[in-house]
């Protein structure tokens, strides 16, 4: 593990760099940078999937009926240290979409209810918002409009205004639950998210954190953060899980438990995806994917002649947001198919592109098997790509 006092940069990776490729499953030639969205994992991990899969397949009875739920409480035991939460209070789900739904989907909404959350949110998230607005009377959603670059007191004071205009209302509705990120999708940005979740609460609303990108690039310390749900981890005396099963109303830990016959390899070899991540360090990780990717985006931005979405380098986890430097943004070609099918089949390589304000952004993700010569040759890529749109 790497000591505090060593941990490592961009100029001196230390464990980190291209040395780590050989960990993963990638192809020689490409180069994965959005595992913002999907990313890989190590062998090892998928090792373990496989040896978890295989126990279950020798074996089915003993299995699902005897060992599937001790194991699936070491699981939850070694995530709830890695997050500091209560094991017990810690449900596993198959992703955060099932997470939001949930939430929301067991809550007991009335008319006059309010969802306050932000535009950027991501677009699972407002649609299962949207479909709980359309099935409910009177329940109504207040979206506050953001653009960045802003600072983390023009989000705060965003947020109290539109709460207290609507408190000033005094037509009997009630903002029920605010829905805010950790870190936001498109564009990837860092978020104030304990003054969020301290603000919201002080009006006696619930707070659901979206931290579907906090894992790995920041600490969590939800014992500290305190929101009433963060993706997984939900009051149990609200929450029941989107599939009743036979374990309903047994307990919140057993009625996530048991999602009824599937394939839990995934799930359970979460435990070796942290094993190997402690063999670094959780500073070590977080310390070179968050420097690379300031330096690996001031790089790209240097390449295009653009800048960076936000000049507050603590909003910046190990995703950055480079501005592509189009001249027509409003060009008919220039959709996110266009750029996702050119870079995908001239160069074999993929970062997500979204347009946000005025410009067009790509979101780039740093990791611990890249270095800064790939963000150069990233922006290279870019810059023929936007080059080429900017002649036509």
């Amino acid at each position: 593990m790497t000591s505090a006092t060593e941990l490592p940069t961009p100029s001196n990776p230390g464990p980190f760099g291209h040395k780590l490729r050989k960990d993963f499953l990638f192809p020689e030639n490409f180069t994965q940078f959005n595992h913002g969205s999907f990313g890989t994992f190590p062998k090892v991990v998928q090792d373990d999937m496989i040896a978890w899969h295989k126990r279950a397949e020798q074996n089915p009875d003993i299995w699902m009926r005897r060992d599937l739920k001790p194991a699936l409480t070491e699981t939850r035991r070694k995530l709830a240290e890695l997050i500091h939460c209560d094991k017990d209070e810690l449900a596993l789900v198959q992703n955060t979409t099932v997470g939001i739904n949930t939430v929301l989907r067991s809550l007991k909404f009335q008319p006059g209810d309010r969802i306050l959350q932000l535009s950027t949110g991501y677009i699972s998230v407002d649609k299962t918002v949207r479909y709980i607005c359309d099935t409910h009377e009177d329940v109504k959603v207040i979206e506050i409009p953001i653009t960045f670059p802003l600072s983390d007191k023009e989000i705060l004071d965003k947020v109290e205004h539109a709460i207290k205009e609507h408190e000033q209302l005094k037509d009997g509705s009630r903002i029920k639950l605010a829905i805010v990120d950790w870190i936001s999708s498109v564009p990837s940005i860092l978020q104030p998210v304990k003054q969020l979740v301290d603000l919201i609460q002080s009006h006696g609303i619930l707070v659901y954190v979206d931290g579907a990108h906090a894992v790995g690039q920041v600490h969590i310390d939800l014992a500290d953060l305190h929101p009433d749900f963060f993706i997984t981890n939900c009051h149990k005396h609200l929450i029941h899980p989107t599939s009743i099963t036979s374990d309903y109303k047994s307990g919140f830990e057993n009625e996530f438990s048991w999602m009824g016959t599937t394939d839990y390899s995934a799930i359970m070899s979460i435990g070796a995806a942290i094993d190997y991540r402690k063999q670094y360090g959780e500073d070590a990780i977080i310390s070179y994917t968050h420097a690379l990717a300031l330096e690996g985006g001031k790089v790209m931005a240097e390449i295009l002649g653009t800048d960076c979405l936000t000049p507050h380098d603590h909003q910046v986890g190990n995703m950055v947001n480079v501005r592509l430097p189009l001249k027509d943004v409003n060009n008919p070609k220039a959709t996110y198919q266009y750029f996702a099918d050119i870079l995908f089949d001239r160069y074999n390589i993929f970062t997500p592109a979204f347009k946000h304000g005025d410009h067009w952004w790509t979101r780039v993700s740093a990791q611990i098997y890249l270095e800064v010569d790939d963000f150069v040759r990233l922006g290279n890529i870019w810059k023929e790509v936007i080059d080429e749109l900017n002649a036509e």
